[in-house]
């Protein structure tokens, strides 16, 4: 929790981080035996608060309830009353975040956002193969609630993982849209419920995504809105997530791998603290500029993961050095292990800036170990 003095204030449940969080959950009690207990009640308290949050049948409140107690100067801030009585039925859905009590986000933001349920009703999908706490009811309520919506609004344009403004068809959200609604094809199968409708709405996103090929380099755009050669790291996360080893959207698939390359060769330009690395410091895009536009800890550690995923699919040991380069960064840049990892550091420095103890670095740095024990064990065959 923090007062933007200078540091931000994240003390809020985002939907979409809160879902890349919980599908770290078995990397962390693989790493820590003893807190089993703690990880299970934790994935048993996310659904039942996911449900609270997502609830169809609550309301808004009429009014903004720190308005009165605002300064005038600080009102264009506040979320109009009219925003939150609006509230209701699906539209709680379309929320990047809440307040940590579950009440709703009263700060004016960018939105809908429809990144989250696609996310949360995947891992849900994975989670409830190898952890009791996510094949309940309550799970599947979860999940039913979230692949109808995501059914209902796939391929619209919205807010990207990044909540900048305009709206539109952001390759991050799609690609988790497709690979919630073609999980959810399996889903139905096993559950004697007609598969087809998912697997037509989830060849219906790819299609989007195919708008999204840049016709110059074969990487995947930004968005099928954004121009020639825009490239941004949230794709590459987004196909991370997806964890496919085969298809247009696998992680070794040439897209992915010239989305890769792009980006690479960009940020080692632009960042003063890649000069001489053999794997630079990653960012979120080119033309970013929250908090001066630095690397990100979510995004160099994602590009670890995906290499050492595509060292133990091929058994090449190229991308698991590749990978190494930027763990040693990350130890380099954060080395003592007591302290958690912020949000970025500084372009030039490698200093920690804005969130000083990001949950998504977290959750991302359990995903590149976790990968990294895997290639070791691959290469070692």
């Amino acid at each position: 929790m923090d007062s933007w003095d200078p540091d931000p204030d994240y003390f809020h449940h985002w939907v979409r981080d809160a879902a890349i969080a919980l599908a770290a959950v078995p990397m962390a009690m693989e790493a820590d035996p003893d807190a089993r207990g703690f990880w299970r009640q934790a994935v048993a308290d996310h659904i039942d608060f996911s449900l609270r949050i997502s609830d169809p049948e609550r309301s808004g409140p009429a009014t903004n309830p720190v308005a009165a107690g605002t300064r005038p100067d600080h009102r264009a801030f506040l979320r109009p009353d009219a925003e939150l009585a609006a509230l209701s039925g699906a539209r709680w859905l379309e929320e990047p975040r809440f307040a940590a009590d579950g009440s709703p986000d009263l700060e004016n933001w960018s939105r809908p956002q429809d990144d989250g349920p696609a996310l949360r009703a995947s891992v849900l999908m994975t989670l409830r193969k190898v952890m009791p706490e996510a094949a309940t009811a309550a799970a599947d309520r979860l999940i039913e609630r979230d692949l109808a919506h995501v059914l209902a609004i796939a391929g619209r344009p919205a807010i990207g993982p990044w909540e900048e403004a305009p709206p539109k068809r952001t390759t991050f959200t799609l690609i988790a849209q497709w690979d919630a609604l073609d999980r959810a094809a399996t889903w139905a199968d096993e559950r004697g419920q007609p598969a087809e409708p998912w697997r037509a709405a989830a060849e219906k996103v790819a299609a989007l995504v195919f708008m999204a090929r840049d016709p110059a380099s074969g990487a995947w755009r930004q968005s099928v809105e954004a121009p020639e050669g825009t490239l941004d790291s949230a794709t590459v996360l987004a196909i991370l997530h997806a964890g496919r080893a085969t298809g247009p959207f696998a992680l070794s698939a040439a897209s992915t791998q010239a989305t890769v390359a792009g980006l690479e060769r960009t940020f080692a330009e632009l960042y003063p603290l890649n000069r001489g690395r053999s794997a630079p410091a990653i960012g979120r895009w080119p033309g970013d500029t929250y908090f001066g536009g630095n690397p990100w800890y979510p995004t160099t550690l994602g590009f670890a993961e995906l290499h050492y995923r595509i060292a133990t699919l091929t058994g090449d040991p190229a991308p698991f050095a590749r990978a190494e380069a930027w763990m040693r960064l990350v130890e380099e840049l954060a080395p003592d292990p007591a302290l958690p990892l912020p949000e970025q550091c500084d372009r030039t420095t490698g200093a920690a800036t804005s969130c000083p103890a990001l949950t998504w670095s977290a959750a991302a740095f359990l995903g590149a170990a976790a990968a990294r024990a895997d290639a070791v064990q691959a290469l070692a065959r």
